[in-house]
C-alpha cells in the first residue's frame, strides 16, 4: 500500500480514488468459445459482401455493435472484449473472447436479440449462427479481485484490459446509490448510463434564450487510470455539462430513459439526417430500435423535434450556440470530491505540498532591445514582417499591434503606405500588402501572386501575418487558412491568421477598495498573433531564462542545457476523405542558457531534409510536404521501428555531450512505444535516447487531459468562509509517491478564472442548479475551472529529480510567445504546434460528442 505522509491532507485533493479490488464485487461473465469466434468471422464477411447494396445499411459489424443493441434489449451495461484485453489464464483455457454483463441476461432475451441482430446484418431472417452458440455458454458469476493480481516482486498491479473497463460499473453504481446534496440542501440523483458513466438525468437544466429553450444534463466520466509506479488502480472523475442540441444535425448519440429509475440511462449510437441520401429523419445506428422490439419490450423512437420541456430522448452533440454554457464549476467538483468520499469510504488521490513553487507569468511583447539578439540566434541576419489583409480594419490592426516591436516612443507605422517597408529595429523590418484574391475563401488550387515583399534576399528571413475571416456559426465553404498556409510555405513564408470577424469588447469596470477603475480592453487576437508568428520564426528572448533561473528559486536551470521535445501522434482521416492514416513525428531542441544575455537557440529536425535546421525553417519544410508517415502506425508491430526513427534523428543531431540532455515527451504519444516510459514499469525499460551513450541524459514525461487525476482544491494556506466553496491552488508544485516512484501535479485555474470576470469565476460561487434567479444570465457562460499537468522523471541524468520536476514546471508556466503557461513545457509546445498548423490537419473528422 502506498505510503502517506501525515501531512497529506494539507496537500491537493483529487477526484480520483485508489481501487481496494476486494470491494469491486461480482459480475457476470460469458466465456466466448472458439467455435464462436469462428461463426462470428462467417458473419462479419457475409456483412462486408452486402455493401454498397442500396436496400442494405451501411454497417460495421463490431463486438461494440452487438454489445449495444444487448445493452438496450437487457436495460444494462454489455461488453464484449477481443482476445488481446483477457488474462493469459483465460487464454490458455480457450477463452477467445469475453462478453460481461452487471447481471445474467434472460436466456430468452440474449437468443432473441443475437438472432434479431444478425438477421437484420445480413438481410436474411433465417440466418441463426450466433445465438444458439452464445446462448449455450453458461455464465459464471465471477468476482473481479479473481483476476487483478500483485507482481510479489516489483508490487506492480497486473490485471486483464477489461477489468479497466468493469471496474467502473460497480464503483459507479456505489456513487450512485444515495443522492448527492448540493451546498448542504438540494439533492442530485445519478444513474448510472450503459457507458459506466454517471447523469444527473432526472435533475436537467433548462434556460430559454430570446428564440429558443435550452436543455443541458450535468454528467460525471468514470476512468480507470494508473499514474507512475503503477502499484495501484485508481478511478478517475470528472464532471462534464452535455448541452443537447437544438436539432438532430451531427448527433451520433442519445440518452435514453426507459421510465424506471432502477435501469440504467441508455446511451446509443444514430445516423442524423442525411436527406441527400434519403434519410430525412434520425434512425438508430445497428438495427437496434428492431432489436428492442424484437425482445416485446417497449418500441423505442426518436422525436422529429425538441420543445420547451427536456424529454426522456436528449441528442449527445457539440451545439455552436446554447443558452447554457460549458463547464459544471469548481464548485460542483469540490462537493462532487466530497460525495464520493463518503459513498466509496476512501480518501482521494491527495499530493502533498511541496517547497517548489512557480513564479507569476512575464507578460509583454519581446523588448525592441532584444528582438535583434533573437533574430540573429534563428538563423538569419534580418526579418521581414508582411502583413497580408483585405480591409482597413485588419490594416489598422496590424499595424497597431506591430508598433509594440519598435524602440520609438512615436507609432512608427501610423500613416505609412502599402508596400513600403518601415525599420522597426535594424534588423526588424514591416511592409504592407494588400491582397484579397490570395486570401479570399475560394475553391480551387491556390498560388501566390508576384508580390516582391515574400522574396526574400540573402540573409533574410520572410514572415506573414495575414487576414482571414472566419464566424465559428457559419464556416466558410472552402476555407483560406489551410490552403493560404501551404502556398505561402512554398516560397519561404511561415505565415499566422488574423480574424476580421471580430468587435473590440467595451471597458470594464473594476473596483479595489471602493476604488472604481476603468480597464480599456485590448485586441487580444491581434496581440496573440502577432507573438505567435515571431514564435513560429522561432524568436525567443530572455523570458524563459528568467522564469527558470532566478537565484531564490529551488530548482533553478545552474547550467547550460539541451532540451529536447518528442512530438508522437497518429493522425486519423475522417472516413471518406480518401487520406491514408499516418504517423507524424516531431522534435526540437531548445540550446538552454542560464545567461540572461543570451537568447535560446530553437532547431527541429525535418523528416523532409532528413536533418536539424533553424526553427523557421523546418516549420516551412514541414507545411510543404505531407504529415508524417504513411509507412508507420501506433500498431505494436511499429514500435521498433518508430524507436530508431527517433534515435536515428537525435544522433544526427550531434548535441554537446559536455552539456546535459533532458529530453521531454508526452505521455499519451509515446507512452507504449517505450517500455521505460509505461505507468507500471516507469524508468525500468527502454528510453528515448537509449542508443546515444550521451554521458548526462534526463528523460520527463508529462501528460494531462483524462489521464491525470482531476484536482478539486486545496487543503492548506487561507480558507474560504463558504464551506462549500474549493480554496483553489495557486502556484505550489505537490508531489506523489507511488511506492518510491515520484510524480508531481501542477494545478491552477485556467487563464480565464483568474483573470476575476464573474462570468468565469461563476462555478466557484454557484452549480448550475443554484444559480440565483436575477443571475441567469451566468447560465449562458463557459463556466472555468482548474487544469492540471502531470511530471514523472524516467531518469534523472545528474539532475536531482525534484530539481527536473520543478524545471519542468517554470517551462510550463512561462510561455515562450503569450502571456500566460502552456499545457506542455516548452520544448514539447514547440514541437507539437507545427503539427497543429499543418494544413492536413483539415482531414481530421468532427471533435467527438461532449460525453
Amino acid at each position: 500500500m502506498t505510503k502517506q505522509p501525515a501531512d497529506l491532507d494539507s496537500g491537493l485533493h483529487t477526484l480520483c480514488y485508489r481501487i481496494d479490488p476486494g470491494t469491486l464485487g461480482e459480475l457476470v461473465v460469458y466465456p466466448l468459445t472458439a467455435e464462436f469466434l469462428a461463426a462470428w468471422d462467417g458473419f462479419t464477411q457475409r456483412v462486408k459482401s452486402l455493401r454498397g447494396r442500396a436496400d442494405h445499411e451501411r454497417f460495421t459489424p463490431s463486438y461494440s455493435a452487438l454489445a449495444t443493441a444487448l445493452s438496450a434489449a437487457s436495460n444494462q451495461v454489455v461488453r464484449l472484449f477481443a482476445r488481446f484485453f483477457l488474462s493469459s489464464e483465460d487464454t490458455s483455457n480457450g477463452v477467445v473472447a469475453l462478453m460481461v454483463s452487471a447481471s445474467a441476461i434472460a436466456p430468452w432475451t440474449l437468443t432473441t436479440a443475437v438472432r434479431k441482430f444478425e438477421q437484420l446484418s445480413v438481410g436474411d431472417t433465417g440466418a441463426d449462427t450466433l445465438a444458439p452458440l452464445l446462448s449455450s455458454i453458461q455464465p459464471q458469476y465471477r468476482p473481479l479481485s479473481e483476476f487483478i493480481t500483485t507482481n510479489p516482486h516489483t508490487g506492480v498491479v497486473q490485471a486483464p484490459g477489461w477489468i479497466f473497463d468493469a471496474a467502473r460499473w460497480t464503483l459507479a453504481a456505489r456513487i450512485a446509490a444515495e443522492p448527492m446534496l448540493i451546498d448542504g440542501y438540494l439533492p442530485v440523483t445519478f444513474r448510472l448510463d450503459t457507458e459506466g458513466h454517471l447523469v444527473a438525468y432526472d435533475d436537467a437544466l433548462t434556460r430559454a434564450s430570446k428564440n429558443s429553450v435550452g436543455h443541458a444534463t450535468i454528467h460525471v466520466s468514470t476512468k480507470i487510470i494508473t499514474v507512475p509506479g503503477a502499484t495501484g488502480l485508481y478511478l478517475r472523475l470528472d464532471a462534464h455539462v452535455a448541452r443537447h442540441p437544438y436539432t438532430w444535425s451531427f448527433v451520433k448519440n442519445v440518452w435514453l430513459d426507459r421510465g424506471d429509475p432502477a435501469l440504467p440511462i441508455v446511451k446509443l449510437p444514430i445516423l442524423s439526417p442525411y436527406p441527400a441520401k434519403g434519410r430525412d429523419h434520425p434512425v438508430f445506428k445497428g438495427y437496434t430500435a428492431e432489436v428492442v422490439e424484437s425482445c416485446g419490450l417497449d418500441p423505442i423512437t426518436l422525436p422529429t423535434e425538441f420543445g420547451a420541456m427536456v424529454g426522456t430522448v436528449r441528442p449527445i452533440g457539440k451545439p455552436r450556440k446554447h443558452s447554457i454554457g460549458k463547464g459544471p464549476g469548481v464548485r460542483f467538483l469540490y462537493q462532487l470530491g466530497q460525495h464520493v468520499t463518503r459513498q466509496l469510504a476512501t480518501p482521494p488521490l491527495r499530493y502533498a505540498k511541496t517547497p517548489i513553487t512557480v513564479a507569476d507569468h512575464i507578460t509583454g511583447p519581446i523588448p525592441p532591445d532584444q528582438l535583434d539578439d533573437a533574430i540573429a540566434a534563428s538563423g538569419v541576419d534580418r526579418l521581414r514582417l508582411v502583413g497580408l489583409y483585405s480591409t482597413p480594419g485588419v490594416r489598422r490592426r496590424m499595424i497597431d499591434v506591430l508598433a509594440a516591436y519598435s524602440p520609438s516612443p512615436d507609432h512608427p507605422l501610423a500613416g505609412i503606405d502599402d508596400d513600403t517597408p518601415v525599420a522597426l529595429t535594424p534588423r526588424l523590418s514591416v511592409v504592407l500588402h494588400k491582397a484579397e484574391a490570395l486570401l479570399a475563401h475560394t475553391p480551387g488550387a491556390r498560388s501566390v501572386p508576384a508580390i516582391p515583399w515574400l522574396e526574400a534576399p540573402d540573409g533574410t528571413g520572410v514572415i506573414a501575418i495575414a487576414e482571414t475571416e472566419w464566424n465559428p456559426e457559419h464556416p466558410p465553404e472552402h476555407d483560406a487558412k489551410h490552403p493560404v498556409r501551404r502556398a505561402l510555405a512554398n516560397v519561404g513564408v511561415v505565415v499566422q491568421f488574423l480574424n476580421s470577424n471580430w468587435t473590440l469588447p467595451k471597458p470594464r469596470k473594476t473596483k479595489v477598495k471602493g476604488v472604481v477603475r476603468i480597464i480599456e480592453a485590448k485586441d487580444e487576437p491581434a496581440i496573440a498573433a502577432g507573438r505567435d508568428l515571431l514564435r513560429q520564426a522561432g524568436l525567443i528572448d530572455n523570458r524563459l531564462a528568467r522564469a527558470t533561473t532566478k537565484a531564490t528559486m529551488k530548482g533553478r536551470l545552474d547550467r547550460d542545457a539541451t532540451l529536447v521535445g518528442i512530438h508522437i501522434r497518429q493522425h486519423t482521416p475522417r472516413r471518406g476523405s480518401g487520406a491514408r492514416t499516418r504517423l507524424v513525428i516531431r522534435l526540437v531542441a531548445i540550446h538552454a542558457s542560464p545567461d540572461l544575455t543570451k537568447p535560446w537557440r530553437v532547431e527541429t529536425f525535418s523528416d523532409q531534409y532528413q536533418r536539424w535546421m533553424p526553427y523557421r525553417i523546418g516549420n516551412l519544410a514541414h507545411h510543404t510536404g505531407d504529415l508524417g508517415t504513411d509507412k508507420l502506425t501506433r500498431e505494436y508491430k511499429h514500435n521498433p521501428k518508430i524507436r530508431d526513427l527517433v534515435e536515428e534523428s537525435l544522433t544526427a543531431a550531434k548535441f554537446d555531450r559536455d552539456k546535459p540532455l533532458v529530453i521531454f515527451v508526452d505521455a499519451q504519444g509515446c507512452k507504449g512505444i517505450w517500455p521505460g516510459l509505461n505507468d507500471s514499469t516507469f524508468g525500468t525499460g527502454l528510453l528515448p535516447g537509449a542508443t546515444l551513450a550521451h554521458p548526462d541524459l534526463a528523460v520527463v514525461r508529462c501528460a494531462n487531459g483524462d489521464r491525470v487525476a482531476q484536482p478539486t482544491h486545496r487543503g492548506h494556506g487561507g480558507t474560504s468562509a463558504d464551506p462549500h466553496q474549493p480554496d483553489l491552488p495557486r502556484a505550489s508544485l505537490y508531489e506523489h509517491d507511488e511506492d518510491g516512484t515520484f510524480s508531481w501535479l501542477l494545478a491552477q485555474p485556467t487563464r480565464t478564472y483568474r483573470a476575476g470576470a464573474m462570468s468565469a469565476r461563476a462555478g466557484g460561487a454557484y452549480t448550475r442548479w443554484t444559480v440565483p434567479d436575477d443571475k441567469q444570465a451566468l447560465m449562458g457562460k463557459d463556466w472555468h475551472g482548474l487544469t492540471a499537468i502531470e511530471i514523472a522523471v524516467a531518469a534523472a541524468g545528474s539532475w536531482p529529480e525534484r530539481h527536473l520536476a520543478a524545471l519542468t514546471a517554470r517551462l510550463c508556466q512561462q510561455a515562450a510567445s503569450w502571456d500566460d503557461r502552456t499545457q506542455s513545457p516548452t520544448p514539447l509546445h514547440l514541437a507539437q504546434r507545427p503539427d497543429l498548423d499543418h494544413p492536413q490537419r483539415a482531414e481530421l473528422p468532427e471533435e467527438a460528442d461532449e460525453p
